[in-house]
């Protein structure tokens, strides 16, 4: 499910002008699963961007899924420092990897250093409001958990799990529960400070959120 886009950035795949693509791919802890660095830029000057644990699945017990962590937050675009977080690399690897996951599959992204993410998390916005949350939203991930206290020592830093519906009624189940999860939230008799940045975006998502729910349950 996952060889095509892992097959992709072994040759690199074209962000505007640059290159991602896969460096180190090793074996993991399971025959099923596999490691590598993704790096922007060419093989000759390329630049760190993340690390990818990726698992294939054993069927029929265990479906594939995809963790997404280290990331390199600040990046060298044109001579000019910009932030990883909604760039166009952000994008477009998630859209890559979250096109090659299927019904029931999960995707992991840490977001420890994603201090918007974070801050909307911690004080309480519906995951799909939140910056990351939006984004694997509409990758079609519809059911979430946010791993904010990791239970062990192998787990890793705060990550945002989102996952894939395994067939139509779950999917619409899933939406109910974000719809009323936004509803519930905006009847608050008290929302966090709009004249704070982080809570404005997150404010501003509703609407177009309860607009694509309602079209789409």
């Amino acid at each position: 499910m996952l060889e095509r886009v892992i097959n992709a950035l072994t040759v690199g795949i074209d962000v505007n002008g640059y290159s991602i693509y896969a460096q180190r791919i090793v074996k993991g802890r399971f025959r099923e699963e596999q490691n590598m660095e993704l790096h922007y830029g060419n093989r000759v000057q390329g630049s760190y961007l993340l690390y990818a644990k990726v698992f294939h699945g054993r069927p029929p017990e265990y479906s594939p899924w995809l963790e997404l962590f280290n990331i390199n937050e600040n990046l060298c675009v044109d001579g000019i420092e910009v932030s990883y977080f909604d760039s166009q690399f952000e994008d477009r690897i998630l859209q890559i990897f979250s096109e090659d996951l299927g019904p029931g599959t999960k995707m992991f992204v840490e977001y420890c250093d994603d201090l918007e993410t974070k801050n909307q998390l911690e004080i309480g916005f519906p995951v799909v409001l939140s910056r990351l949350g939006n984004k694997m939203f509409k990758c079609g991930f519809t059911w979430f958990k946010d791993w904010y206290f990791p239970e062990g020592y192998l787990e890793g830093n705060q990550k945002l799990q989102g996952e894939k519906p395994l067939n139509g009624e779950a999917r619409n189940r899933h939406l109910q529960m974000i719809t009323d999860e936004i509803v519930g939230f905006t009847q608050r008799p008290v929302l966090p400070d709009p004249n704070h940045e982080y809570n404005r975006r997150a404010l501003a998502r509703t609407s177009e959120i309860l607009s694509i729910l309602e079209d789409s349950i």
